[in-house]
């Protein structure tokens, strides 16, 4: 009875866990990076959608992310869209028939205020955070 109750948990913990990776803007960009290390197909896949051309292939983004010095080094910051610069604010609103939110990825100890960091435009898509777009640009360049 008992190694029932504990399979029974672990396929609930697992099937939590599946429904919520897209859940926030911030923890979906941290999913996709983890996907791309773990050479996990299916989740990166299901994040990037339609969208693998822009976004690279797998092999691509995890060579990226190691360079940065891996997940644990980074920071996942959805921004919010006050804080953008106005015609770019604009620019997505015009694109993106769907919710969006942007985030940056950045190193967690940078000395160089002026160092290229990534932003993610994710997409709401029936409750999930789908990639719509990413680009490497400097803060001052998308920020207010």
């Amino acid at each position: 009875m008992k190694k029932l109750l504990y399979v029974l948990m672990a396929g609930l913990v697992l099937l939590t866990s599946a429904c919520s990776i897209g859940s926030s803007p911030d923890k979906a960009v941290e999913a996709l990076y983890k996907a791309a290390l773990k050479n996990d197909e299916e989740t990166y896949n299901k994040i990037v959608g339609g969208n693998s051309d822009l976004v690279g292939s797998i092999d691509m983004v995890a060579d990226m992310v190691r360079e940065m010095g891996g997940v644990e080094k980074l920071n996942f910051e959805t921004i919010k869209k006050k804080n953008l610069l106005k015609e770019i604010e604009e620019d997505l609103d015009e694109q993106y028939q769907n919710p969006w939110e942007v985030v940056m990825v950045s190193p967690k100890k940078s000395e160089d205020e002026d160092e290229e960091v990534v932003f993610w435009v994710m997409e709401k898509v029936d409750g999930d955070y789908l990639v719509g777009e990413v680009d490497t640009d400097y803060k001052d360049d998308v920020l207010k």
